[in-house]
């Protein structure tokens, strides 16, 4: 009895004499995290000061002389002019080559999501004879670069008179986006419950009106991001622009940029200027669908 108390100080010294180390661990575990949290930290902003140096600089020179941008290096413009603005807008064809741009992206994104949407549905939903032949087949199509097709496509639309129209790029964009618009959408389409359909269909509704009132809308973020997908594919395409258009006031922007670049000499201040004027309305309809494509992007991901 007489070792009680002595027992007792001993067990509750135990603990105590331990306290100090449990302390100093959880802060050598906390700084640990804080150490690998900014590492992080300044390695995604390295990477993204990285991506966006190319655009920073060629907003540099858009806003520089020419005798400037050949004679300095200095980020700042010195002596900041509009000229290189004045005369993409007003002394070249680039209105039009803006028009013709926007003509095309906006009509292969529409007939991308019209036919993707209904491609998408009835290879998600139906099991018909040769839908796994269609479906290899839109991948197939995407195996190969497209400077391999650019030759069978060339003679296909020579046939039929479409060389020199943008009825070319529309279909040759279409050859591409078809694909990925198609294989995005089924995704999600399997990742919506027959349920709320076969609810749908016992209530009266048609499948037309299941598709697009329903589907369609609980399908909105991959019809987002499949939106955006194909419009940047058709906005930023030069190959086939190149080799299927002749007449200049057919040009879309990216092709229209190429006549700044002659045998000799690079206008590199008119260039700048017109390629900051082409990005300016993809990263407009970029930011506007930010959010949606995020969501669009990561609940694609899970899809089954």
């Amino acid at each position: 009895m007489a070792n009680a108390p002595g027992d007792a100080r001993a067990t509750f010294s135990g603990p105590t004499a331990q306290q100090p180390s449990l302390v100093s661990q959880h802060r050598r575990v906390h700084w640990d995290r804080v150490a690998i949290s900014a590492v992080t930290h300044v390695l995604l902003v390295l990477l993204c000061l990285f991506a966006i140096a190319p655009l920073v600089w060629a907003v540099s020179l858009a806003f520089k002389p020419d005798s400037e941008i050949m004679t300095g290096i200095s980020l700042i413009p010195r002596r900041p002019t509009l000229e290189n603005f004045s005369f993409v807008l007003g002394k070249t064809d680039f209105p039009r080559w803006l028009l013709n741009s926007l003509l095309i992206s906006v009509a292969t994104t529409l007939l991308a999501l019209v036919v993707g949407s209904l491609a998408g549905y009835a290879m998600s939903r139906w099991r018909f004879r040769g839908r796994a032949l269609y479906g290899n087949t839109l991948l197939i199509v995407q195996m190969f670069p497209g400077v391999m097709l650019g030759i069978p496509l060339f003679l296909l639309l020579t046939d039929y008179h479409l060389i020199d129209t943008l009825w070319a790029l529309l279909v040759a964009y279409l050859t591409f986006a078809l694909a990925f618009s198609v294989w995005m959408l089924k995704g999600y389409f399997d990742g919506i419950p027959r349920e709320i359909e076969e609810a749908a269909l016992i209530d009266g509704a048609n499948r037309m009106q299941v598709l697009w009132q329903i589907v369609l809308r609980l399908a909105a973020p991959g019809i987002v991001t499949v939106a955006v997908f194909t419009f940047l594919l058709a906005w930023n395409e030069f190959f086939f622009a190149y080799i299927f258009l002749v007449s200049s006031n057919k040009y879309t922007l990216s092709l229209g940029l190429f006549t700044f670049i002659s045998q000799f000499t690079t206008q590199w201040g008119n260039i700048m200027a017109a390629g900051v004027l082409t990005c300016l309305p993809a990263l407009v309809f970029f930011f506007l669908l930010q959010r949606a494509l995020t969501r669009g992007l990561i609940a694609g991901a899970t899809k089954g």
